[in-house]
């Protein structure tokens, strides 16, 4: 559903610049850094072509079931210990993807958002690199899954910015790979207490009906609002209001929030830079009751606003 939205924006885009463009079949266009420096030597020399082979993987393989334009992605691994035994790696891993924001005018602003943006403290994975990489969604696998699991959260947030709920196949990938760990692997499916979540508690959380709004926010968000911003700016400035409205109220309501908290991570300063030209400069003390965590940045966007 989402590419036919985003064929759209896409189209019009390339029909107004002249510019005769085709996607390739990648869905992800991932770029991947890493830090080895906790280390021994020994163990970083055999992470010498980690890096370009987690690129060729994430690159190379579908994840959408259509052909859609790459998603831009960052994925960054800190490297924080091995057990040199069984090739066993501890890392903490960041992962950042993003969409364009639509512009139908020929001037050359190109903007991209953030749609997906997480830290993950806990992973540990076995890995070998003389072992080829093959995808297959029907095992798991200490480190293809993450990187899978991952890709799945991604192209299902992309969905998601476009049509409401149109990540739900997608999210559903990524619990089937949650659902396949047989091991004690830390990150997955703990269920204890903590402010970070584990994997299957992140993606079950989205499928839960008890956040059907915070997904329909994401949405108008980044459709209604985001999107929108350079044909009516007032009544998208409007729409992202509503939709930071709904996505607070679930926040207030729910114990755990992970993916709201997720949101306004990701987002308050962008949010903040949305309402500099508003014109009331007391939309900002909405937004500090929506997202009390990141006052500091709309009280210093209130001062430049005008």
């Amino acid at each position: 559903m989402q590419s036919q939205i985003k064929w759209f924006l896409i189209i019009v885009i390339i029909c107004l610049t002249n510019v005769k463009e085709s996607f390739s079949q990648i869905d992800l266009k991932a770029e991947v850094s890493i830090d080895v420096t906790q280390l021994p030597q020994s163990s970083q020399e055999k992470l010498v072509n980690f890096k370009q082979k987690v690129e060729d993987y994430l690159n190379k393989n579908k994840y959408h079931n259509e052909k859609i334009p790459p998603i831009r992605v960052q994925m960054q691994f800190n490297f924080t210990g091995v057990n040199t035994t069984t090739l066993t790696y501890d890392a903490k891993l960041f992962i950042a993807s993003q969409r364009e924001v639509f512009n139908p005018f020929n001037n050359g602003q190109q903007k991209f958002s953030v749609a997906f943006r997480f830290l993950d403290e806990r992973c540990q994975f076995v890995y070998n690199e003389n072992i080829p990489f093959i995808k297959n969604d029907q095992r798991f696998d200490s480190f293809l899954s993450l990187l899978d699991y991952y890709a799945y959260m991604i192209v299902g947030y992309d969905e998601d910015s476009y049509i409401a709920f149109a990540g739900n196949k997608y999210f559903q990938k990524a619990v089937d790979i949650c659902n396949k760990v047989t091991i004690s692997t830390s990150g997955w499916n703990e269920t204890g207490g903590g402010s970070k979540p584990s994997r299957l508690q992140l993606v079950q959380e989205l499928l839960s009906v008890r956040f059907d709004n915070f997904r329909k926010g994401y949405f108008e968000y980044m459709y209604f609002g985001l999107d929108s911003l350079l044909l009516k700016k007032k009544t998208a400035q409007n729409n992202i209001l509503i939709a930071l409205e709904a996505i607070s109220n679930i926040k207030k309501k729910e114990v755990k929030s992970f993916n709201v908290d997720i949101f306004f991570d990701s987002k308050a300063a962008e949010i903040a830079d949305v309402f500099l030209d508003y014109g009331d400069r007391t939309v900002y003390d909405k937004l500090i009751n929506f997202d009390k965590a990141h006052q500091t940045i709309y009280e210093d966007a209130r001062k430049k606003a005008r």
